[in-house]
């Protein structure tokens, strides 16, 4: 069985219960902590499928972080040879990018627990659910790439998901978060929250106070996803 690629971009984004899921199937999986230096592979067909998760840059910030654009072409290439590709929030902007679609500031940000609208090709990603309740930190958001369909949107942040080719999966929310690396990240960027008062936007206070409740369903949600994308990559 080839194994997952995960590419991690700082240390306090990694790939969590994505990789608590892997294990549980037994998946093997390879991290790239693109951050300290490890190079993606030239031959994407080394790995059944990538999967690429958050940071607190920007897709656009290419002259700060010489990874990016590696990444992009990585993510092109496996585009390319049929290698499905799952990107979580910044990851889900890198696959973005990769399709040829734009990456720009949003109108307003989503920090918190926010409600998706799915679309109906959604079900087969997201469960018989009309509406999800997902994490979100983010302030730049993607368009929709060409050949692309729409499968949830927020009424803050229009293209909150979208399917490419059937097989890659680009989202604009947190799926594989848990609970401590939430705090964590309350801990580190707390200012950002404090900055806004917008009703995309919940306080320290209560991100922190709706963690344990919110999770299970976040999680929930989350194997629906995992699940069908890796009958894209396993067959």
């Amino acid at each position: 069985m080839k194994p997952i690629a995960i590419i991690q971009h700082v240390s306090l984004d990694g790939p969590e219960y994505f990789l608590d899921y892997l294990n549980r199937q037994s998946i093997p999986s390879r991290i790239f902590k693109v951050y300290a230096g490890d190079v993606l592979p030239d031959d994407v067909s080394t790995y059944a499928g990538i999967a690429t998760f958050g940071g607190p840059m920007s897709v656009n910030d290419e002259t700060e972080h010489d990874w990016i654009l590696p990444e992009i072409d990585f993510l092109r290439r496996a585009v390319a040879a049929d290698v499905p590709v799952i990107g979580h929030c910044l990851g889900g902007q890198l696959l973005a990018r990769a399709l040829g679609a734009q990456v720009r500031k949003a109108a307003i940000p989503e920090i918190g627990w926010i409600d998706l609208q799915a679309e109906p090709l959604a079900e087969e990603w997201f469960g018989q659910r009309a509406s999800l309740r997902v994490f979100q930190w983010h302030s730049d958001s993607f368009d929709l790439p060409q050949g692309a369909s729409l499968l949830a949107s927020s009424a803050y942040c229009r293209n909150q998901a979208y399917l490419y080719d059937g097989r890659h999966l680009g989202m604009q929310f947190h799926c594989e978060v848990k609970v401590e690396m939430i705090r964590q990240w309350l801990q580190v960027g707390y200012q950002e929250i404090d900055a806004h008062d917008l009703p995309s936007v919940m306080s320290v206070a209560q991100i922190a106070a709706s963690l344990e409740e919110g999770m299970p369903q976040s999680h929930a949600q989350a194997d629906d996803i995992y699940r069908r994308w890796l009958l894209g990559v396993y067959g």
